[in-house]
């Protein structure tokens, strides 16, 4: 393996990755990315609002891993079981950055999610608008484990459709992916 380190470590450069995380994923390992980004942003001199975008967009995907992902770790201090994922923060070759997820998920919410984030790349900035404070006055999905809002967040904040793919992996699993460009 160590061989092919310099591989992947040019790989990754070569694709303008800033940022790859794959493993275990906390609300610890959350802030700690999301600070770790916030300061990498800053010293890139990213801009106030375009930092804000970044950041408010990684910290919603890796929640998603925290809260959907179905591959786990055994349990940790708090008796909780630790979500599984990969982030990739990078940029385009047009300069514009870029943050990226992945997981797996239940197979059977995959249709579901689908139709979820088919409607939201399919509306306009004052459209997302309005469908968040709708969805905002109706409360929570009651099969979510959040608020309901991160895709409409994401796309409200990317610079182009919500990008993803969900592949079947076997009977009861999928992988989801998904690139947001901010």
């Amino acid at each position: 393996m160590t061989p092919k380190m310099y591989d992947c470590y040019e790989s990754l450069m070569g694709d303008g990755i800033i940022l790859y995380f794959n493993g275990p994923v906390s609300q610890g390992v959350v802030e700690g990315v999301a600070d770790l980004m916030r300061q990498r942003l800053r010293n890139e001199e990213a801009g106030m609002k375009l930092s804000h975008r970044i950041f408010a967009i990684l910290v919603e995907q890796m929640q998603n891993i925290v809260r959907y992902s179905k591959e786990r770790e055994p349990v940790d201090v708090d008796g909780e079981s630790i979500a599984n994922g990969q982030v990739i923060v990078g940029r385009e070759d047009d300069g514009r950055y870029f943050v990226a997820c992945g997981n797996r998920i239940a197979a059977a919410d995959g249709d579901r999610l689908s139709e979820k984030l088919n409607r939201v790349s399919s509306m306009n900035k004052e459209e997302l608008k309005r469908y968040y404070k709708d969805c905002r006055r109706r409360g929570p999905d009651p099969d979510s484990k959040g608020a309901g809002l991160g895709f409409i967040e994401m796309a409200r904040k990317a610079e182009g459709p919500l990008d993803y793919h969900i592949r079947p992996v076997d009977g009861e699993t999928a992988f989801f992916s998904m690139k947001v460009v901010a």
